[in-house]
Parts: C-alpha cells; structure tokens; sequence
C-alpha cells in the first residue's frame, strides 16, 4: 500500500513538471551589479583654434577646456607672441581681448582677429589673480594686401658711450612710412613691440617724415644703463620695425 502511494505521489510531480513547464534546477543568484570600477576619467586641457592664420579683423572661434579646480576668474586671453609666457600679471598687462571662464569648463568663445600683422597666441589663465598659465595655441594674422613688409635699418659705429656723448645714428626703410614714423632711445628693459608702451619710456626722439634713409645726432642719456634705438612705423600704436641696443658706461 505505501509502495503504491509513493508511486502514485512520484507519477503526479512528474505531470506538474510537464504540464507547467517549471525547471526542478535551483534558479541562479542575482548578478552583482555594483561596480568596481574606481578609474578616474582624465580632463583634457585646451584651446583650440580651426586655423592657424588669420586675415585682419576676422573671426576666430576658439574651443576651450578647463579644470574644476580653476578659480571663477579664470581666463583666455589674445596675446602677442612676443609677451614672455607664464606670467599673468605681465600677460594681463598686454591681452588684446579676453573672456571668463566662469563655471562654463568647456566651450567656445570667439575673438577677432588683430588689425595688426604678426603672431599671436590664446592663453588660458587659472585665475586672474596670481594665476598660472595653463595651455596656449599660438596664430598668425597675415595681410594679403599689406604687399611687401618694409626692411629696417639702424646702424651705430659705436655701441657704448658716457653719459651725454654725441651719438650718430645711420638708418634707411624700403619705403616711405607714416610722416609720425619715429626713431627713439628707450630703456632696453622696457618690453618691445609695444608702440604706446615704448612712447612713454623714450628718453629722446626724432621723427621721420618722408625720409627714407639718413643720419641723426642724439645725445646718450646722463643715467648709465643699456638703451635702445627702436624704430615705429607710426606714432599711433605703430609698428616697431627694428632696433639696435648700446651702453652707456
């Protein structure tokens, strides 16, 4: 009796299994879905241009990307090349144009380009003060209707002099400048390229109207130091077209 019991139980189960379609398997354990995974993604750092030379007063877009760590006054700026790097007070002196950074880590911003001939760079600043410099690309503005740049003389017989000795200075250009064009003597301290800056640093000038090559007479300044001849094709942020460096024992 109890054989045919045990039986009968086993013959039913059997037509459970079949009828339901259940597996007698254990089902598997859940999948741990918690991720182990600790790498860092690394930012990149950039600006970026689509060129790397530009016509006058066109427009430059420019793609960035900063840091988190940054301060909200972090900045990029449009810069002469010739401006020495790392800086940012000096670099905050010169800049041509700016933007904030703010908390827009990436993007894009846009710039014009100079009026004026000659290389540039976008710089980007950590902040604006005390800052560091973090990346730059550097551009050319390139003028095809400027024609051909002028060439540039200045030529001294001697290179050092005592304080209030007659100097004689030789120079010549290609072609007529400017009639504000000049010829100055400026502290070899005081940073190029900068016309306004020069200006108020020369400690003696001549201006040249019309004249493409000659000879003029200063006088060496009374402090001893290193100075400078720079030649500016203009006398309203004019060019430097060149210069010649003497002492004065």
């Amino acid at each position: 009796m109890n054989r045919l019991i045990v039986a009968l139980c086993a013959i039913l189960m059997i037509t459970a299994v079949v009828t339901t379609g259940c597996s007698l398997k254990p089902a598997k354990p859940a999948a741990d879905t918690t991720s182990t995974d600790t790498t860092e993604v690394e930012v990149e750092v950039f600006v970026k241009l689509d060129k790397d030379q530009y016509e006058p007063d066109e427009i430059i877009t420019v793609k960035y990307s900063a840091l988190e760590e940054y301060d909200d006054n972090a900045w990029i700026g449009l810069i002469p090349s010739e401006v020495p790097h790392g800086d940012e007070e000096e670099n905050d002196e010169y800049d041509l144009q700016y933007h904030l950074i703010g908390s827009d880590l990436t993007g894009e911003v846009t710039f014009v380009a100079p009026t004026e001939p000659g290389l540039y760079d976008i710089r980007m600043f950590t902040s604006d003060f005390e800052g560091v410099e973090a990346t730059y690309v550097s551009f050319e503005v390139f003028d095809e209707d400027a024609g051909e740049p002028v060439i540039a003389v200045l030529d001294l017989d001697e290179y050092e002099f005592g304080p209030g000795d007659e100097i004689e200075l030789d120079f010549s250009v290609s072609r007529e400048l400017d009639p504000s064009a000049w010829i100055g003597i400026i502290p070899s301290e005081v940073a190029h390229g900068d016309e306004d800056e020069c200006d108020k640093y020369d400690v003696d000038y001549e201006y040249l109207p019309g004249k493409l090559e000659g000879t003029l007479i200063f006088n060496a300044p009374d402090e001893p130091g290193s100075y400078d001849f720079r030649l500016f094709d203009g006398d309203d942020y004019g060019k430097e077209l060149t210069s010649v460096t003497f002492t004065v024992k």
